[in-house]
């Protein structure tokens, strides 16, 4: 019987190897390195440049930050010392510095509320309105209630009321809705809208619970809004 001998299988050739793949690519960088050897150590020193600058930057931002929060507490220093007119003055000048930074919306507040307690409404609402604070943000209930106030203090009462029921919306406190309200009932009585004060009342009362002791003083306010409405 005649035995039938196998050809060896032929093994399947590639071209390159992964590794001679890899080694060609090395030795063809090299060879561009060499040939462009300015063009190479110029992207090195841009890259390098650009990274410093990035952490330098980085690290200016948050030192400016550092001295900002610092200041400011040494205004509110001055403020709890009783000196407003120097306080205002450092406030002005910490906006100019210090604008870009977290702190500047605060420091508007603060400013405006100054110019407000010495009966300058306008400079107050002007400083209000350069502190970039939205109703949405975490200080708008309180910028909100600041222009408020300013618009009440310049006669504007019907600006004031539109501006508390602001307040009244934005606010998640109670406590605080509750005063707004309050607030633009009495903007509608200087008005003499009797009726829009007694809904406003109304809408009060509806929060607050029959054993509350502050429930009698809204229900007399009502009342008299009621009598006065005819």
């Amino acid at each position: 019987m005649v035995k039938r001998h196998q050809a060896p299988r032929g093994r399947q050739s590639r071209p390159d190897s992964d590794d001679d793949a890899f080694i060609a690519s090395v030795l063809h960088f090299g060879n561009w390195a060499k040939s462009n050897q300015t063009l190479l150590t110029a992207v090195v020193a841009v890259l390098v440049v650009l990274v410093f600058g990035a952490v330098y930057l980085r690290n200016f931002r948050a030192q400016k930050i550092q001295n900002a929060a610092l200041e400011l507490e040494s205004i509110q220093n001055t403020i709890a010392a009783g000196n407003a007119d120097a306080a205002k003055a450092e406030l002005s000048l910490f906006l100019e510095q210090f604008g870009d930074t977290p702190y500047a919306g605060e420091a508007a507040l603060l400013l405006g509320e100054l110019y407000l307690d010495s009966q300058q409404p306008e400079l107050a609402l002007r400083a209000l309105e350069d502190s970039g604070v939205e109703g949405s943000d975490p200080l708008g209930p309180q910028a909100l209630r600041l222009e408020a106030r300013a618009n009440e203090a310049s006669g504007d009462y019907g600006r004031a009321e539109a501006l508390y029921l602001e307040v009244a919306d934005a606010t998640e406190m109670t406590f605080e809705r509750r005063e707004a309200w309050a607030d633009a009932a009495r903007m509608r009585e200087l008005q003499e809208d009797w009726a829009g004060a007694v809904a406003l009342y109304g809408r009060i009362l509806e929060g607050i619970e029959e054993t509350d002791p502050t429930r009698g003083l809204y229900e007399m306010r009502q009342e008299e809004a009621r009598m006065r409405s005819g």
